[in-house]
């Protein structure tokens, strides 16, 4: 559970760099995407939902592992959404 936490980091760091005070609309997409409930905060329990909802998401042959094939089509994905 660890490294996916550490997947939701990447994901938004991987934006570019940018020492702006706003959220940049890549920025903003990846926080509401954990902003589950959209009231401007993100709780604890988003992120543990957000995690999950992930994992599903990148786990395609929904068998509970990850291989290095679906992290491949997540790249596709994140880049689909730039």
């Amino acid at each position: 559970m660890v490294w996916i936490k550490t997947l939701l980091l990447f994901l938004f760091s991987y934006s570019s760099v940018s020492y702006s005070t706003e959220l940049n609309e890549e920025e903003e997409m990846y926080f509401n995407f954990v902003d589950l409930n959209n009231d401007g905060v993100i709780s604890y329990e988003e992120i543990e939902q957000s995690l999950n909802l992930l994992f599903q998401i990148i786990d395609l042959n929904q068998d509970n592992k990850i291989s290095q094939n679906e992290i491949n089509e997540l790249k596709h994905i994140i880049e689909s959404l730039r």
